[in-house]
């Protein structure tokens, strides 16, 4: 999947929206995660305005910490105010290298038409249900039913899709109950799709997360 440097993200579904990130994280080999020192986070809770703008602009240029890109993520973008949004202009027309900018809203209205025509926009379905080119439906639990690494075949479209609802679902179990267990279980997770991204067989990947 190409990454564009400037992605606008548009969901009324916090959990579809979350997932969409965590694919595109994990795609540039990245955990959405508060705790990476490579994600910048503006949301609520870090708080809106100029003030924030400059955050970024200070995070972009500074090296990555412990990966090969950076990654901004700005939650309900139409909360920036008009000042705010266009002092974001300029970081999107030269995010630097290796830099990535994911903005979110569910008001598209909200948001200056300048920053739209300068993202990649990608539309998401209040409902997140993934399927496989079988119509196999996939729902989540995968590494609880090892029949499936027979019934997906060696199909890409199916497997890597499934993987990265699974990174998610366990990014959110770690944090909510961080042992070694889930610990050990998204490093796998994280590895099997590295390697479907790597072009190898995913039913070797998905054999992987069963037997290694």
């Amino acid at each position: 999947m190409e990454i564009f440097p400037s992605t606008l993200i548009i969901a009324k579904n916090k959990d579809s929206l979350d997932q969409k990130i965590c694919q595109l994280c994990s795609s540039l080999n990245h955990q959405f995660s508060q705790n990476n020192p490579d994600v910048l986070l503006i949301n609520q809770d870090s708080g809106w305005g100029i003030d924030q703008i400059r955050k970024i602009n200070n995070f972009l240029s500074q090296k990555p910490f412990s990966h090969q890109s950076k990654i901004v993520i700005i939650s309900e973008l139409q909360n920036l105010n008009t000042e705010s949004q266009n002092a974001l202009l300029k970081i999107l027309e030269e995010p630097g290298p290796n830099n990535y900018l994911f903005l979110s809203t569910n008001k598209i209205k909200s948001v200056l038409p300048t920053i739209i025509s300068r993202c990649q926009t990608l539309k998401i379905s209040q409902k997140t249900i993934f399927k496989n080119t079988k119509n196999i439906e996939i729902t989540g639990n995968l590494l609880k039913d090892l029949s499936l690494s027979e019934k997906l075949g060696k199909e890409k479209e199916g497997i890597l899709p499934l993987l990265e609802n699974e990174l998610y679902i366990y990014q959110q179990e770690l944090i909510k109950n961080p042992n070694q267990k889930n610990k050990y279980i998204l490093e796998k997770i994280i590895k099997a799709i590295q390697m479907i991204n790597n072009n190898v067989d995913p039913k070797n990947a998905l054999d992987y997360i069963f037997l290694a």
